[in-house]
């Protein structure tokens, strides 16, 4: 089994961009975007809409809840840090806003997970409490 204290699991780089997401999730919200043009939905954190190229699109809070469009089960870990968490879910998860994000689904067996089954957002805490946006059965 991996130490975590030894092999900690990586936590993202935060920039200008992603930083309200980030702050979202240490509150527990899953934050999207939204183009100011279109009204659209989108992922990931970015300072131009990819529908019209407007600028400073609005962040807002997600219901949290989506489907898993497609997964994968992981029996390799691909860093020492992930090791005790073999297997597990990485996933393709449709938010029910529209836009697609990929994330683990933590909190079941593995071979329980199928397309199009409900989920809602969790948050996996790593390192010294920095919060990751996690799914799990809703």
């Amino acid at each position: 089994m991996s130490n975590p204290a030894v092999n900690p699991k990586p936590v993202p780089e935060i920039n200008a961009h992603s930083k309200p997401y980030w702050d979202g999730a240490q509150r527990g919200e899953l934050m999207i975007q939204r183009c100011r043009g279109t009204g659209k939905p989108f992922m990931y954190a970015r300072c131009w809409s990819p529908f019209d190229f407007s600028p400073d699109p609005i962040w807002e809070k997600a219901s949290g809840l989506g489907t898993v469009f497609s997964y994968t089960v992981v029996y390799q870990p691909p860093y020492a840090a992930f090791k005790a968490d073999c297997p597990f879910v990485m996933a393709i998860i449709q938010l029910d806003e529209g836009p697609q994000m990929m994330s683990n689904v933590l909190n079941c067996d593995p071979e329980s997970v199928r397309i199009g089954m409900k989920v809602k957002v969790c948050f996996e805490t790593r390192g010294d409490g920095f919060k990751i946006p996690q799914f799990e059965p809703a």
